[in-house]
């Protein structure tokens, strides 16, 4: 999921982002409140190697070039082709609203007939339900999805639009063995969708090649992840048994198998709120200092990464391949001892925090 220091809590809006920058605005628009620092923009990165002219020619294509991919998915019948559908037709944070919505939901349907009892098709669904604003047409997927594979405590925080879960649905989340945000799974299948595959006509003279492969990671940095946002509403002040499964799931999350930021992110804060002054607590700041030093690592970078790191984060997961990026680029995988962000309330919870001048 700009690229500047400044931290996502000042820059509300959702430009084009490498995934973790665009997991923070996430985070943000779910009402977490985990203000995240940021990461390195992908056309920012492309500056230092792309024209004006064909970063100006991302901006105009996008949604000619996600239409157009959305629609010749569509067409197969193949799992992986209809998941990239849905997954690039649903709605994402920065427009929040389906693209061609019958055919997104034609699309679904027949992924839901085909191969409604596999468990990867059926996440994909109950994602496409939970980001929704409007009412899910099919609620039940949600059911369906934890009847086939009731043992990641993400899918039972799935509800139809972002809704609450109850204290039985938290509890049974808590109860499950592992959590998966399956940012592994979704990431190789749009790559794989989107491989080869050429651009809408560009300006005169532009490298169609480049301003394709451009254009397919935007539509990857955009594709939407599970909200967190009621969760962690729930657990910001829980008590007794409520307290105790919160606990649970910021465990699970910590350790998302995907290696997810944004999981990881959610759970550690969750944590930090409920067992203040433990070892605990202070293993989760240091798991938010440590994204905050790969992430200046890689604002800093003069050298063009992101292509590699989504290819790692397929092989790898996300934290792996972020530690990767910045072994290349000369730096450690976690931070030197005592070293602190350039903004330090970066690493603060938004309660924490001392409010800017004005605010």
């Amino acid at each position: 999921m700009k690229s500047t220091v400044p931290h996502r809590m000042l820059t509300p809006a959702r430009p084009n982002l490498s995934r973790a920058v665009a997991l923070s605005v996430a985070m943000l628009a779910m009402s977490c409140e985990i203000p995240l620092p940021s990461q390195a923009q992908t056309l920012e990165e492309a500056s230092l190697s792309t024209s004006p002219a064909l970063k100006q020619a991302v901006q105009d294509l996008r949604a000619d070039y996600r239409r157009q991919q959305f629609q010749r998915l569509a067409r197969n019948s193949d799992r992986d082709s209809l998941m990239a559908a849905v997954l690039i037709g649903m709605p994402n944070e920065s427009d929040h609203r389906p693209r061609d919505g019958a055919d997104v939901a034609d699309a679904a349907q027949r992924l839901s007939r085909a191969y409604g009892n596999d468990p990867l098709a059926l996440f994909t669904l109950t994602l496409a339900c939970q980001v929704q604003d409007q009412p899910c047409a099919h609620p039940e997927v949600y059911a369906t999805l934890l009847r086939i594979e009731p043992s990641n405590a993400v899918h039972w925080l799935m509800l139809p639009n972002g809704a609450a879960p109850s204290d039985a649905q938290l509890h049974s989340a808590a109860m499950a063995p592992n959590a998966d945000s399956h940012l592994r799974d979704i990431m190789r299948i749009v790559r794989t969708a989107l491989t080869d595959q050429s651009a809408p006509a560009g300006p005169v003279g532009a490298d169609q090649r480049e301003l394709a492969l451009l254009l397919r990671r935007d539509v990857i940095e955009h594709v939407s992840l599970p909200k967190f946002g009621a969760v962690v509403s729930m657990c910001k002040t829980a008590v007794e048994q409520r307290r105790a499964d919160c606990l649970e799931i910021g465990r699970r999350l910590q350790n998302d198998r995907s290696g997810a930021f944004l999981s990881r992110m959610v759970g550690s804060a969750m944590l930090r709120r409920l067992v203040k002054g433990t070892p605990e607590d202070a293993a989760a700041k240091e798991m938010r200092r440590e994204y905050a030093w790969l992430s200046e690592q890689l604002v800093a970078s003069k050298v063009a990464y992101t292509e590699r790191l989504q290819e790692e984060v397929v092989v790898y997961g996300e934290r792996e391949a972020w530690q990767r990026a910045v072994e290349r680029l000369g730096a450690t995988r976690t931070p030197p001892p005592g070293w602190m962000p350039k903004d330090p309330q970066a690493l603060l919870l938004p309660e924490e925090r001392t409010p800017a001048p004005g605010q």
